[in-house]
This record gives structure tokens, C-alpha cells and sequence, in this order.
């Protein structure tokens, strides 16, 4: 989900690191351009998770994609 919106948005390159449970994964790079984007904000209250290893709903799509092509603010 992350290397499809990062390379279908054509998201520039992150500046910064957001979180602490993607270091290593192949997708970091295309997860931290979400998060620079303000496409997502991680997976706990915090802020310093992202989960990439858990399923995304069709609900946290939606919201994913209303974020990125700014259709306004989600539900």
C-alpha cells in the first residue's frame, strides 16, 4: 500500500525518519513519504508506530486515499 500511493502520487523524498517499527523494510522509504505527506500519522496514539506488518482495511484505505488526493477530511 505504502510503495503503490508513494509511487502513484510521485511523493518526493522524505526528509526525516517517523517511525521506529519499519527500520530495515524494503518499504521505510515509501513509508516515511507517506508520513511526510500527512497521508498517515502511524498505527498507535503515539505516533511512532506504522505496523507494517498488519492488513489495511478498506476503511483505512478510503482514508488513505482521501488524504492523499485531498478530497477532504475523512470520517
Amino acid at each position: 500500500m505504502a510503495v503503490f500511493l508513494s509511487r502513484g502520487l510521485e511523493l518526493p523524498p522524505a526528509k526525516g525518519d517517523f517511525f521506529v517499527d519499519d527500520d530495515g523494510s524494503v518499504y521505510e522509504d515509501a513509508i516515511n513519504r507517506l508520513a511526510e505527506a500527512g497521508i498517515t500519522a502511524g498505527c498507535d496514539s503515539d505516533g511512532g508506530l506504522f505496523c507494517p506488518d498488519v492488513a489495511v482495511s478498506r476503511a483505512q484505505m478510503a482514508t488513505f486515499l482521501v488524504r492523499s488526493l485531498g478530497l477532504g477530511t475523512p470520517n
